[in-house]
């Protein structure tokens, strides 16, 4: 073999894994809108805290969000499939920056309800649109390496936005008159940094839709709701357990352990940098364990961790269960994403994701209010939220095993699938 035809074969092999410039510009956009949505969920529970609000009222609240990716998602599903993906993400980060910019300056119970609202129908749009745009931006080479890499770049992001945001609320505390307005405000940058997401979103190209417009999605959704179910079912699960206590971790620790606005900030990075290594590790987890044993094994790994959480009034002890067991929960996710999109054929990938979307709404909706009663009617018992969750968590695991490994199966004899929009 000649020089030059090596250097041929080496530039051929690059331009197969060299990452297109829709996911690029995407990617960049996703970092943004992944920093103003930390800003938000680190500080949301304990902004409504600070102005008066009850556990059951932050929890109806909390659940607004989950309301709107119940009430959008499936909607979105068979919109987004007939529209160019740019269009959806620019309007997801305007109309949720608007609304995060809004919040701080509402009082009324009713009107934050309708804001979470509607941060809840912008991000449910983002979130449906992703992976089907990531698939039909990638090759088989380096799918598994973008879907990490979509995970860990809005998570490393985030980390930068946590401790920024932790130590701008500390810092403004003294000077604007309590932690409440200087929540509030820091809320506000939140959204400013969304708006500017919306602005690297419109430099994507445009692009063909999934699907025809002329196309019916009704018959599309009844010939693939096999495959929609059996990624659907354990995802339901845990968008339930998770849903009973996450939204609650910021109380949890500034209750149980009486930890600051700036301490919980450095935490929740801390978790970030650990999330964002775990995503990086797809496609190793993908390699040498494959799609579905490695999703369960994570997710029982995660398993310890929580009951320590739950149970621990050691603060070292606290942060460690907190570090550990949020890494290895959502390093599982881009495994699964990655799995989703290539058992499910083009034109039906919307549908899956906006199911998905759904169903964890749904949990997420169900989840806060309860969890706010509980809390209320035990005094303040996280144990009891934690214990609930585990056992949901166990069943999802056992049920990801039982309904995906039949789909990773048939996967393995098809053959490799290449995505159908090579750019």
């Amino acid at each position: 073999m000649t020089g030059s035809d090596s250097t041929g074969e080496e530039l051929s092999e690059a331009a197969r894994t060299r990452m297109s410039f829709p996911a690029r510009v995407y990617l960049t956009g996703a970092a943004l809108t992944g920093a103003a949505h930390t800003v938000v969920y680190i500080l949301l529970v304990r902004y409504l805290d600070a102005i008066g609000l009850s556990d059951s009222e932050i929890g109806w609240i909390q659940s607004a969000d989950a309301w709107g990716k119940v009430a959008v998602a499936l909607p979105a599903a068979a919109i987004l499939a007939r529209r160019p993906a740019r269009g959806v993400f620019v309007l997801s980060a305007t109309v949720g920056g608007l609304a995060y910019a809004v919040l701080p300056w509402i009082e009324d119970l009713r009107l934050l309800y309708a804001i979470n609202l509607v941060a809840g129908f912008a991000l449910t749009l983002q979130y449906v649109a992703i992976a089907p745009f990531l698939f039909r931006h990638s090759s088989s080479q380096d799918r598994a390496r973008l879907f990490g890499l979509a995970e860990a770049l809005p998570t490393l992001a985030a980390v930068v936005a946590a401790v920024v945001a932790g130590r701008l609320v500390t810092h403004w505390e003294g000077p604007l008159g309590g932690e409440a307005i200087a929540t509030g405000r820091v809320i506000f940058g939140g959204g400013m940094l969304s708006l500017c997401a919306a602005a690297i979103f419109a430099r994507i190209p445009l692009e063909h839709p999934a699907v025809e417009k002329s196309t019916e999605l009704w018959p599309v959704f009844i010939k693939n709701r096999g495959v929609l179910a059996r990624f659907a079912m354990p995802q339901f699960l845990i968008a339930c357990g998770s849903g009973l206590c996450i939204p609650f971790l910021p109380l949890y620790f500034k209750d149980r352990f009486d930890m600051g606005a700036g301490d919980w900030g450095y935490l929740f990075a801390s978790g970030q940098v650990l999330f964002a290594l775990g995503f990086m590790l797809t496609p190793f987890v993908i390699r040498h364990l494959g799609y579905v044993r490695g999703i369960v094994l994570i997710e029982v790994a995660s398993i310890p961790f929580f009951l320590l959480l739950a149970f621990t009034w050691s603060l070292p002890w606290a942060i460690a269960a907190f570090l550990v067991r949020g890494a290895l929960m959502n390093s599982a996710y881009p495994i699964l994403k990655n799995l989703m999109m290539q058992a499910t054929p083009p034109g039906a990938r919307e549908m899956q994701t906006g199911m998905n979307a759904a169903l964890w709404g749904v949990g997420w909706v169900v989840g806060p209010l309860a969890a706010g009663h509980i809390l209320e009617a035990t005094k303040g018992d996280y144990t009891t939220l934690m214990v609930a969750t585990v056992v949901l968590y166990v069943a999802a695991a056992v049920l990801s095993w039982l309904l995906l490994t039949p789909v990773e199966r048939r996967l393995a004899q098809a053959g490799p699938e290449e995505s159908a929009s090579e750019v």
